[in-house]
């Protein structure tokens, strides 16, 4: 799930509705927040580039990939659009990989260019992994190895990214409210993207997990289709503007703003935090068991993430320097064994010990002989905009997917930017 990690172009103007610049969300129950989903004048809907370009496989490139195309395709060059070969039959279990000198491999076929896109004639012919994905596939070289871009419509790349995030069991109204975040945190991250990008998104908690069609099911279908187009969006100096819309399993009780964890992100109201959540008490890391780590290991995974801080030695002490209200951690200090210190983001920090084992920055410090032990930890996730257990929560109780988003991101609209 997208929310457990500390997750930016696309430039979609609309008439009345223009896609700005924004940041992410928060979520309350307090009476100041909890105001219901305003209606807001239609807007016409129009054309706009719904593609999303979803990077498979991790960050790093793979010496050669087992595929099968199910149906005729065509190879074209990706920079120029040019044919490289056309109708080719569809194979089964080939192996692509990249050519002795250069161009790629696929079973017996070789192709002279180093970057190519596979359009099957019909969808839902591209099998990897034993993993089928709609959409096209584009391949690069990369030194010794290969990348894997799914080129795949927004909603059909939704179909395989709401069962990913969300458990089988989830209110339907659920699946509403995560697929509306959904499609508006990859509109978003699609449109920052820096200029040459070659994806907008991962496949997995980096970003959203993305699973392709084995995880499609009736309840993920019905939501996509019954939300169609629609989007989070908040009054920006009177026009209406998308937002990232962060989410998290489990808040702990209470959002935080998305400057703590991305003080780069804009400041906007729909993520301001201070969204008081009393329905996320049923996850099953609403709480969660101590966890305990030597001075050593911790040294070495933060190290591994920032090799700078090597210059610290060996750490010798973890406290918190800044706190919020709820006992989040927002930065934290580290004391290395020469007296140096450096502060982390308190979400970095966790994402280096690691994300599964530090569920929340919700713990209190205690130093043992060799280490360190993190206790009374709450939450799981980054704790901002959406959570989602709490959206359960609600949803059981009645609660329809407006409520739920504008409660978890006050201040928000649903716009429908196409149908």
């Amino acid at each position: 799930m997208k929310g457990a990690g500390p997750a930016a172009t696309l430039g979609i103007f609309l008439a009345s509705f223009t896609l700005l610049f924004v940041g992410c969300l928060s979520f309350t129950e307090s009476p100041f927040w909890h105001s219901p989903a305003r209606e807001e004048k239609p807007i016409e809907p129009v054309v706009i580039n719904r593609l999303i370009r979803v990077r498979l496989f991790g960050r790093k490139p793979h010496p050669s990939k087992k595929m099968s195309v199910t149906a005729p395709f065509t190879v074209t060059e990706t920079s120029t659009g040019n044919p490289v070969a056309e109708a080719i039959q569809p194979i089964n279990g080939a192996t692509i990989r990249p050519a002795a000198g250069t161009g790629l491999e696929l079973g017996d076929r070789r192709f002279a260019s180093d970057d190519i896109l596979i359009t099957p004639s019909r969808d839902a012919a591209l099998v990897i992994d034993d993993k089928t994905y709609r959409g096209a596939l584009r391949v690069q070289r990369s030194g010794a190895g290969l990348t894997f871009t799914n080129h795949v419509d927004i909603e059909s790349y939704l179909r395989g990214v709401l069962r990913g995030e969300l458990p089988r069991y989830f209110h339907i109204e659920s699946f509403k409210a995560q697929c509306v975040a959904a499609r508006t945190y990859a509109l978003y991250t699609k449109r920052f993207k820096p200029a040459g990008s070659t994806f907008d998104v991962y496949d997995d908690e980096g970003s959203q997990v993305y699973s392709g069609v084995s995880v499609e099911d009736a309840t993920s279908s019905r939501a996509v289709d019954e939300t169609r187009g629609e989007v989070c969006a908040y009054d920006n100096g009177g026009k209406q503007d998308i937002f990232c819309t962060y989410y998290s399993s489990c808040c702990g009780g209470l959002s935080q703003h998305v400057n703590n964890v991305k003080p780069r992100d804009p400041n906007v109201p729909p993520l301001a935090g201070g969204v008081v959540c009393r329905d996320c008490f049923v996850a099953p890391r609403y709480r969660w068991d101590p966890v305990t780590i030597s001075r050593a290991d911790l040294t070495s995974k933060i190290v591994a993430r920032y090799p700078t801080l090597k210059r610290l030695g060996m750490i010798v002490d973890v406290k918190s320097h800044k706190m919020n209200d709820a006992g989040r951690h927002i930065t934290i200090d580290l004391v290395g064994s020469g007296g140096d210190q450096e502060t982390l983001i308190a979400e970095d920090f966790r994402l280096s010990i690691g994300g599964r084992l530090l569920k929340s920055t919700n713990f209190k410090i205690e130093k043992t002989k060799d280490g360190f032990r993190f206790i009374d930890g709450k939450g799981f996730g980054h704790g901002m905009g959406l959570c989602q257990y709490g959206m359960e929560t609600k949803a059981r109780k009645g609660t329809g997917y407006r409520q739920i988003l504008a409660t978890y991101y006050p201040h928000s609209t649903i716009q429908k930017i196409y149908n």
